[in-house]
């Protein structure tokens, strides 16, 4: 059986989606591409928890899981 975090996805992003909105579109685009980079470096390493830890902020922030390179 699978656990679903969505829920709990859906709480954090909804209290922080006002304070994202609020940040300045520079700061938006590198917070951006650092998750972006970061959950790529996740995808290489053999802790399936990384993909997980950083799947879970992109999730939570609203950016969408870029494709495994």
């Amino acid at each position: 059986m699978a656990i679903s975090f969505t829920w709990l996805i859906q709480i954090i992003a909804s209290a922080l989606g006002p304070i994202v909105g609020l940040l300045t579109p520079v700061i938006k685009t590198a917070l951006n591409e650092f998750l972006t980079k970061l959950y790529l470096d996740a995808l290489k390493t053999p802790n399936p928890w990384d993909d997980f830890a950083v799947g879970i902020l992109l999730d939570i922030l609203v950016i969408p899981r870029p494709p495994p390179a």
